[in-house]
């Protein structure tokens, strides 16, 4: 595996943890995804387990970014003396061309706009999370084209449309009632900030359940075609600009 591969993991990971809303589970999801104990982890951090916990599980113990990066450093490093199980799963790899067509647009911004932004933008139902808009940060969207591209992508693809971020939105079409993509979001550790479905007359009950209990914010875009909703995520990259 290559320096630029497990890099480009790192930031990922990196910046999952740094932007979560609950950062403490944050780092206590990646170390449970690298199959690293508590123990050993604090072992090869040099620092005590207590420590550790009190990181992961004490909402008021906020670790600053050079800790965060100490963290992920050595989860990756323990993972590379085990063989790199893990980092095979997660490096980014090439995407193929068929799942390509898949994506059609994607973009990462360097100044957030709110939940609210794309809801307003997008013409969004909010299902889940319309307490939050004001309050949740997106650096970026990925629109998809096809739920089967998401229902059967391998882990290094699925990573591949979160971009720098998992501070995105997740913008779904041709979606029948929501269920496929909320449960194929739910099976990955990285989950987006908001995601967005169009096409659906009625959003599957398990699908807002899913939402509600990753904490967040699910809608279905009103708007009637794909070529719409590229206008209006146009009209989005526009108002990033100003």
């Amino acid at each position: 595996m290559s320096d630029e591969s497990i890099a480009d993991i790192k930031k990922r990971i990196f910046g999952d943890i740094l932007f979560a809303e609950d950062i403490g589970g944050a780092l206590r999801k990646w170390r449970q995804f690298f199959r690293v104990s508590q123990v050993e982890l604090a072992r090869f951090m040099k620092i005590s387990s207590s420590v550790l916990s009190e990181y992961e599980n004490d909402p008021e113990k906020s670790p600053g970014a050079r800790f965060i990066k100490r963290y992920v450093d050595s989860l990756i490093e323990i993972d590379m003396l085990r063989g790199g199980k893990v980092l095979s799963l997660l490096t980014t790899g090439d995407i193929s061309l068929e799942f390509t067509r898949e994506i059609i647009r994607m973009r990462d911004f360097v100044n957030p706009l709110t939940a609210k932004n794309y809801v307003d933008i997008l013409d969004v139902e909010v299902l889940v999370g319309p307490e939050n808009l004001d309050d949740i940060k997106l650096y970026g969207y990925t629109m998809l084209d096809s739920l089967a591209a998401i229902m059967s992508m391998s882990g290094p693809v699925y990573y591949k449309i979160f971009g720098r971020t998992t501070e995105r939105a997740l913008l779904f079409t041709n979606v029948m009632s929501g269920r496929s993509p909320m449960v194929a979001v739910r099976v990955y550790p990285l989950k987006p900030r908001m995601v967005i479905l169009h096409g659906p007359k009625k959003v599957d009950d398990l699908a807002i359940k899913i939402a509600d209990k990753e904490h967040m914010v699910l809608g279905v875009c009103r708007l009637k075609a794909d070529r719409d909703i590229i206008r209006s995520l146009e009209i989005l990259d526009k108002f990033h600009r100003e």
